[in-house]
């Protein structure tokens, strides 16, 4: 019984194999397929124009293979870590035998399971793929260099009765799993000194056909579908060159539609323009009109300038004020004049820095709690004592709710170390350690913890957390 269903299996699948390879192939990469019972293979080889290193770090990056390997959606670490990020992130992976993953599949079938079998660095590389209960496959990646590049050979091979999974569809899709990996792999000049010449000129002259990478993308798009298929590889702009090899697999999909074909000579978008007419700027701009300016030019579709701030920190609260406004929890800023200087906070603070040298730390409170009354909190920001900044934020609500009075203005250069206190403020500042821990708790049990965080007495600061755990059980 068990030998007529295998039999009936094998035919079976023969004739859906038949059908599958009948469809027209269309792969630029060597092919071949084994298929038995219980047993199948299928293998290819491609020829890249680049180094081995750079063929063996598009095959180990597994965060890209949804790109390119058939029947992956997307490959996650597993890796033990308290941080919940840290678990899909393979900045944590160790990439050595033994290493386990787990395979998103496209199917209706649950989650698989992956292993790193071995490892050579740059010439062989082995996995365990599951992509469901029924499908598991042995992948086997090996790399040779030449003189005109690297050669890259991928076996697949499958045992049991659901052994032909891996040859259904390998005309349609498998077959060109390679030629889809060479999008992802720049190309480099492999050649003698004497084509390079002739390369670089050749280059030089598509390259400086378009000033914007946008259009340079475009021509490169079009040459390539009209059969110029080395255009791409002798193009020296890396990011004209990228973003022309991600257009063209989505149009291969189907989910982009060509562009029109640009002409010679032709110019940058008009917010390009401004971009760059306002690259001459951003060294005078405050880090608030960077922000500013480059919000409104992401939210009017020129994301340029954003992509290019090279301070992460402005680049997260740009983003992070697109997103508010965007949710209509946030007003759009306006936009900065050309040329406009610093705010008048910080040319405040600039002009003050001078005199902090010699500012008590009495002082130092009362002329930025001052400020910060009066409108202009860049000093109170920009405080780096996190003790002289809590202890100034917390005599501001103090005063805003009329249980501290407002303490005077210090003069320039003044500097009152010696002085003793002589209104509240300064009692306040010079309290015992039995009414700071007092004011603490009850500041601590509104929810303002900055002051008691900042505290570098550990004992102190861990009495006051604890009482105040104690208070909020209690209530």
């Amino acid at each position: 019984m068990v030998l007529i269903i295998s039999i009936t299996a094998f035919l079976l699948v023969t004739i859906l194999f038949v059908i599958d390879t009948a469809k027209d192939q269309s792969t630029t990469s060597e092919v071949s397929t084994y298929l038995s019972p219980f047993e199948s293979e299928t293998f290819v080889s491609h020829n890249y124009s680049a180094s081995v290193e750079t063929v063996w770090n598009a095959v180990v990056n597994l965060a890209s293979y949804n790109y390119w390997f058939p029947g992956i959606a997307r490959i996650l670490p597993i890796v033990k870590t308290d941080r919940y990020v840290h678990r899909y992130s393979f900045d944590q992976f160790n990439f050595a035998p033994g290493s386990l993953l787990t395979i998103k599949n496209r199917g209706v079938f649950p989650s698989g399971k992956g292993m790193i079998a071995s490892a050579t660095p740059n010439k062989k590389l082995e996995m365990v793929l599951q992509y469901n209960p029924l499908h598991k496959e042995y992948v086997t990646f090996d790399l040779a260099s030449h003189s005109e590049g690297t050669t890259l050979s991928l076996t697949r091979k499958s045992y049991g009765p659901f052994s032909f999974m891996s040859v259904w569809g390998f005309d349609s899709s498998k077959s060109k799993t390679l030629d889809n990996l060479g999008y992802m792999i720049p190309a480099e000049d492999i050649a003698s000194e004497d084509k390079k010449e002739v390369d670089s000129k050749s280059s030089d002259a598509s390259d400086n056909l378009f000033e914007d990478r946008n259009l340079m993308a475009a021509y490169l798009v079009n040459k390539t579908l009209d059969g110029d298929a080395n255009i791409i590889k002798s193009t020296v702009d890396v990011y004209a060159r990228g973003k022309a090899k991600a257009l063209l697999i989505k149009i291969n999909k189907g989910t982009a539609e060509r562009p029109p074909m640009p002409e010679a000579g032709a110019s940058a978008p008009a917010s390009t323009q401004a971009a760059a007419s306002q690259g001459s700027n951003d060294a005078v701009l405050s880090k608030e009109d960077t922000i500013a300016m480059v919000v409104n030019k992401a939210l009017d579709g020129d994301e340029g300038p954003l992509n290019e701030l090279t301070d992460k920190v402005l680049r997260a609260k740009s983003k992070s004020l697109i997103m508010k406004i965007n949710k209509g929890t946030a007003e759009r800023p306006p936009m900065p004049e050309a040329g406009a200087s610093a705010p008048a906070s910080t040319q405040a603070a600039a002009s003050q820095g001078s005199n902090d040298a010699v500012l008590s730390k009495e002082d130092t409170i009362a002329m930025v709690v001052n400020k910060a009354l009066d409108g202009d909190e860049g000093p109170l920001n920009e405080l780096t004592d996190k003790v002289l900044r809590a202890k100034s934020k917390s005599l501001i609500m103090k005063i805003n709710k009329g249980t501290a009075e407002r303490p005077p203005m210090p003069e320039a250069g003044s500097n009152s170390s010696d002085e003793k206190p002589t209104n509240k403020n300064d009692e306040i500042l010079s309290e015992t350690d039995e009414d700071k821990f007092a004011r603490m708790v009850a500041e601590g049990i509104k929810g303002n913890m900055e002051e008691i965080n900042s505290l570098e007495d550990k004992i102190l600061r861990g009495k006051i957390k604890a009482a105040i755990v104690k208070a909020k059980r209690s209530s």
